[in-house]
């Protein structure tokens, strides 16, 4: 092992860093709003359903030539957590979560 990290230097796996690291920031300002302990067993569930919807919704905006970055793939994983979790009996306030600028038409069709 060299302790050089190759895959860091990919621009690619540099974006996808990214966005993985906003998402699971998003999330954790989302629970901690809401008052629900981060280890909540029921997180695990949320973050898997949300997790299938986010992989439909970026296949969708791949097929549609839409523009992804952090930022709106934050936005589209916290409204699809959002979703999973008031599917699952959790209130969860819209002021806790981004105005879906530019993600309206994308989530119409995948929830």
């Amino acid at each position: 092992m060299t302790g050089v990290d190759e895959w860091g230097r990919d621009p690619a796996v540099r974006t996808m860093r990214k966005v993985f690291k906003a998402m699971e920031d998003s999330q954790r300002e989302l629970f901690d709003s809401m008052g629900i302990y981060y280890y909540d067993p029921r997180i695990r569930l949320w973050r898997e359903m949300a997790l299938h919807l986010s992989e439909k919704a970026f296949s969708f905006t791949g097929r549609e030539g839409f523009f992804m970055n952090e930022n709106t793939a934050s936005n589209m994983y916290l409204h699809c957590l959002a979703h999973v979790m008031t599917d699952q009996g959790i209130d969860v306030p819209g002021s806790y979560l981004p105005e879906p600028t530019g993600i309206e038409d994308v989530l119409k069709e995948i929830l």
